[in-house]
């Protein structure tokens, strides 16, 4: 009876030694189980702060375009008022300039009724009308030497 103990033995013990290696490999791939668990969690936390700061980042970019959904109206209509206001000011300004030139030419009509009625007037300022032919040759003469002689240009004003 002492072979089949022995061989039971043997055989215990061996089994014993596997099943030993096996606890060892089986408690080894739970610590590395372990590991990857919390490496997990961590992993998770870190992926639920990054998604909570998106979604505030979202949040927040989503009210910045509602709100300028929301004044796109306003602006439009600040836009167009201020073009009207353009336009009535540039109409104003045409009808101002058109009331200046106005005045220049009857101001410059005066002056040329003045001057054609006094006996000492300014002789270096060509008359818009001439009193006599004599006075339209004199100031053609003068014109035709200016465009020689700088020095009757500087001594006579001509108009255009």
């Amino acid at each position: 009876m002492k072979p089949i103990t022995s061989n039971c033995e043997t055989s215990l013990r061996q089994e014993n030694e596997e099943l030993c290696i096996s606890k060892q490999v089986l408690e080894k791939k739970i610590e590395e189980l372990l590991d990857l668990q919390e490496q997990y969690k961590s992993r998770e936390v870190a992926m639920t702060r990054s998604l909570e700061e998106s979604g505030g980042k979202v949040t927040q970019l989503s009210d910045s375009v509602a709100f300028f959904k929301s004044i796109i109206p306003d602006m439009k209509k600040a836009i167009a008022s201020a073009e009207k206001s353009i336009d009535l000011l540039e109409n104003k300004c045409r009808h101002l300039e058109d009331i200046i030139s106005a005045k220049d030419r009857k101001i410059i009509a005066l002056v040329d009724q003045i001057l054609s009625k006094t006996e000492h007037s300014d002789v270096t300022i060509e008359p818009e009308t001439y009193p006599n032919t004599h006075e339209r040759k004199l100031w053609a003469k003068r014109r035709s030497e200016s465009d020689h002689d700088l020095e009757t240009r500087k001594k006579y004003t001509f108009r255009p």
